[in-house]
């Protein structure tokens, strides 16, 4: 994804008086069409032909009762409330950063001004809260309260606004209003953050969770019932009472008084002529299994849905917990996610802030939602040792990084590793190739003298030590340089020691040593004999 350096915009609207900026333009009406009540219950009376008028009214404009049954679906399906959250809550705890267009004093200026009197602001994680409101209902719409009464200005609140206020422009579907009874109302410049996340093209009405997860809930909340009002007739045991024939009216009273109080009573008194069974009530099973498994089906459904995979929420039989290796939200979806609410907030809130105190800039500063990607340290530490042992060097700093460690300082203490064990290393490589060279000596010709002489001068010249020892001069020297005294460098001489990587020199060492050692013994016996 290409790098974003600044806020880019068209010449902004013109300056509204500070009042305007400073007082609600969308505020509750407890008399108006934007009541703080909700008086309609939608979810409690839902069947197919209500929530297929609902989706046509939608798809046609009118998405009100829409909104209202979003709502409702949070508050009475607690799966979907769930993830969903966890959806919101993923991006609410990202640490927000502010870039600012240039390295320019004055973009550098406006940068920190950005980061001072929006992002650090303890509301600026309540407003992506509720910006991010839009994923289930298609679209959010929180009002900016300016304080005016000081420089800059800045924004002093932001008040979440019910979707079901607003409403979309009949011409073209994508102007959001404020709802009048009518064609609606344009919402005033500088007031408003309205965030319309794409996850599906089209219309933003139609593009919310909450319309494709609400024939879901639908299918839930009637499995639901149903299996709530079995287990109120069967789930109960079965209290039977019998007397004799002789039984008088009086009998009769006395058992049926009896079989209803032994739904709250520890114990009944009844005379010995009669008997008062309990019969087992249906038990969890096959008689009970459909219910249960539909209604996982549907929670799967909706984790699919929202979060983009079911690992995290339901698990995976035969292991502990969910898959470690699976995110709460897709990666994607998150990055996504981020992505564009980062773009509504540059536009409705940074481009505003800047606008209005340094008026309209060639730039502005861009607010940033950096999503972490996971790192598996085990294999990166794994894989970089491998690396270290054939010569790659490594900055100590970035190793601390990478494991969220500090480097120790002077003074610190340190948990020192044990002392190196008896195996490989410099002395266990020279055994190594010296064997192999005697095993390779021992099966070559005899040699004559000539022979001898000539590689005898051959190997004085022919091998070059300066690329073989520069790795060990240039480890020396950086760590020499990071000492302070002589006493230091004493002190911490194991670092060094375990920095080194003698392998090849010792290799090409023990090679040349063998092959001098060999060639002096014939040399010599030659002579003497």
């Amino acid at each position: 994804m290409a790098k974003k350096t600044g806020n880019r915009t068209p010449a902004p609207p013109a300056t509204p008086p500070a009042a305007e900026l400073a007082a609600a333009a969308a505020g509750a009406d407890a008399y108006g069409v934007r009541s703080p009540y909700e008086s309609q219950e939608i979810a409690a009376a839902l069947d197919p032909v209500r929530l297929a008028g609902l989706v046509r009214e939608a798809k046609q404009g009118n998405a009100r009762d829409l909104m209202v049954l979003a709502e409702e679906m949070e508050e009475r399906d607690a799966h979907y409330r769930a993830v969903l959250s966890t959806r919101k809550l993923s991006i609410v705890g990202l640490d927000p950063v502010v870039e600012p267009a240039s390295e320019a004093p004055g973009d550098q200026e406006l940068a920190a001004a950005v980061r001072r009197d929006i992002v650090q602001r303890p509301e600026f994680a309540q407003l992506i809260g509720d910006a991010l409101d839009a994923l289930g209902k298609g679209y959010s719409a929180v009002e900016i309260m300016w304080d005016t009464a000081r420089t800059p200005w800045r924004p002093a609140a932001y008040h979440y606004r019910h979707p079901s206020w607003f409403q979309y422009d009949r011409r073209t579907g994508a102007e959001l209003r404020l709802f009048d009874g009518a064609e609606g109302t344009a919402l005033p410049p500088y007031k408003f953050i309205v965030h319309q996340p794409q996850l599906k093209s089209g219309l933003a009405v139609r593009g919310g969770l909450a319309l494709a997860a609400a024939y879901v809930a639908l299918i839930k909340s009637v499995d639901v019932a149903a299996w709530a009002a079995f287990m109120q007739v069967f789930g109960h045991p079965l209290r039977m009472g019998r007397f004799p024939k002789n039984a008088t009216e009086q009998d009769l009273a006395v058992l049926k008084r009896a079989v209803r109080n032994m739904g709250r009573d520890l114990g009944v008194v009844i005379p010995d002529t009669m008997v008062i069974d309990v019969v087992d009530a249906v038990k969890p099973g096959s008689s009970t299994e459909h219910f249960r498994a539909l209604a996982e089906w549907c929670d799967g459904q909706l984790s699919k849905l929202v979060l983009g995979q079911t690992a995290t929420t339901e698990g995976t039989p035969g292991r502990l917990g969910a898959d470690t290796a699976q995110q709460d939200v897709r990666l994607d979806i998150k990055e996504a996610d981020a992505d564009q609410l980062e773009t509504t907030l540059n536009r409705d809130l940074v481009v505003p802030y800047v606008t209005l105190n340094w008026g309209a800039q060639a730039a502005y500063p861009v607010v940033r939602l950096p999503v972490p990607r996971p790192e598996d340290i085990n294999s990166l530490i794994e894989n970089a040792a491998k690396m270290i042992d054939r010569g790659l060097r490594v900055k100590a700093s970035e190793v601390y990084a990478k494991l969220g460690l500090t480097e120790p300082e002077e003074g610190d203490a340190v948990i020192e590793p044990p002392a190196a064990a008896p195996g490989p290393g410099p002395a266990h490589a020279l055994q190594r190739y010296v064997t192999a060279a005697m095993n390779a000596a021992g099966s070559a010709p005899p040699r004559r003298r000539s022979d001898v002489e000539g590689d005898l001068d051959e190997l004085q010249e022919e091998r070059d030590w300066e690329p073989i020892l520069r790795p060990l001069h240039d480890a020396v020297q950086e760590w020499t340089d990071r000492m302070e005294s002589l006493e230091e460098a004493q002190r911490r001489l194991p670092e060094l020691l375990a920095l080194l990587n003698g392998e090849r020199f010792v290799e090409h060492l023990a090679a040349d040593l063998l092959r001098a050692r060999g060639l002096g013994d014939l040399h010599f016996s030659d002579r003497t004999s």
